[in-house]
């Protein structure tokens, strides 16, 4: 494996470069799109079938690919089918968010081998790295994998973050290359994205995106980002910070946001919002279950507190999140007259809340937008859960790692 993913050092002169970035390929459409025939996997390369033929052989030889047996006929002989070897090798994911860190190990089925959450959180300190590589190390070793086989890893986290740059304007503004500073603490090739690009990337490829060409992914979390997928691919705008559309000044004389505005809609409409309210409602005299599950300490609320209660049909609870429902789905009428989107995606907080947020989402919608446009736009509310961003961060380092070495 070490001459299809070492770095271009390591790869002998004698080796046919063109056939080893083909055999890349077809390691990474069998790991986005599962088992496929050689015919398939032929037409989504473009290469002949007698040359799928003894690239898959080889890989077979490789131990990284394995032949499945006959699969279904349209007619005529049944056609092979070849899928990935689980422990053929091994991705890492990480999402650093601002009160924890999520750490986990996928095989080439994606399936997660070991996972574990840590209390690191993002902080404006480089040092913030070397811990997450120390809990990264015992992950590895509790996982029982071999090290050896990990092939590359993907960190998500928030701020501005010009990936191709390797910046992060928000959390590290004195660094101007951070590839360089992180692929000096980890053995393997390591890629880090904005977390809202991360889940955009994770729902195109393994979420309710995934047949779509146009889409927008709402992150509605501490904060509200955004990742945009046109004709199919992950948009970053020129400095690579497209999407922020939290900070879109949408409330008039609102309060003040943390970028320095007054108004943005991550004021209204973010797990940030909803504790913020949640408090100012308990000291406001309200009742509610909120008080309970805290001990009636108002400074302890936590976002799911407030969940908990409206899901236990706590009216003061409910109506905060169908008041910051609202404020989303004003937002999104925004998107939807400008990029004309097929679905709109939402994850996060909007996900785990649908049954209270959808309606008031989309009487926003239907209230404040243009029906000729908003009645050809989706909205969706993603399955793939609090791993999404683990989940994208591991692919994208896949992604990234062969177009890196398809460049060198």
């Amino acid at each position: 494996m070490n001459y299809l993913f070492g770095n271009k050092h390591n790869v002998s002169a004698g080796i046919n470069i063109k056939r080893v970035l083909q055999k890349k390929q077809v390691l990474k459409a069998l790991y986005f799109g599962g088992a496929m025939s050689n015919a398939e996997i032929g037409k989504q390369l473009g290469v002949s079938a007698p040359k799928m033929n003894e690239l898959l052989r080889e890989l077979i030889q490789d131990n990284l690919v394995k032949d499945l047996g006959p699969g279904t006929s349209s007619g005529g002989r049944r056609p092979s089918i070849f899928g990935l070897v689980k422990n053929g090798f091994y991705l890492v994911g990480i999402s650093i968010g601002i009160y924890k860190t999520g750490i986990a190990i996928f095989d080439a089925s994606n399936n997660e081998v070991y996972t574990k959450i840590f209390s690191v959180k993002i902080e404006k300190n480089i040092q913030v790295f070397k811990k997450i590589k120390g809990h990264l190390d015992e992950v590895i070793e509790k996982s029982g994998i071999n090290p050896s086989k990990i092939i590359a890893g993907g960190i998500e986290m928030p701020g501005l973050v010009n990936s191709e740059k390797g910046i992060n304007k928000t959390y590290f503004p004195e660094y101007d290359n951070l590839h360089e500073l992180i692929g000096q603490l980890f053995p393997f090739p390591m890629f880090f994205e904005n977390d809202a690009k991360v889940r955009a990337y994770a729902e195109k490829h393994f979420g309710l995106a995934k047949k779509v060409d146009h889409a927008l992914i709402l992150n509605i979390d501490w904060g509200v980002g955004m990742g945009i997928i046109v004709e199919g691919n992950l948009y970053r705008g020129n400095a690579g910070f497209a999407g922020e559309f939290g900070h879109l000044p949408i409330v008039e004389n609102g309060i003040l946001c943390k970028c320095g505005k007054k108004g943005c809609l991550e004021t209204v409409a973010s797990a940030t919002a909803i504790v913020r309210m949640a408090k100012e409602g308990i000291l406001e005299g309200n009742s509610s279950l909120i008080n309970e599950y805290t001990g009636d300490s108002v400074e302890s609320i936590e976002i799911y507190h407030v969940i908990n209660a409206a899901k236990a049909g706590d009216q003061f609870a409910i109506s905060i999140l169908s008041n910051v429902a609202h404020w989303i789905g004003k937002g999104i009428v925004f998107l939807i007259q400008i990029f004309n989107p097929e679905a709109i995606v939402l994850e996060g907080i909007a996900s785990e809340t649908q049954k209270f947020m959808e309606a008031p989402i989309q009487q926003a919608i239907n209230t404040y937008s243009n029906h000729d446009i908003s009645n050809e736009t989706k909205i969706k509310f993603s399955k793939l859960g609090i791993k999404a961003g683990i989940k994208g961060a591991a692919a994208l380092a896949l992604e990234k790692l062969v177009m890196v070495q398809n460049h060198n």
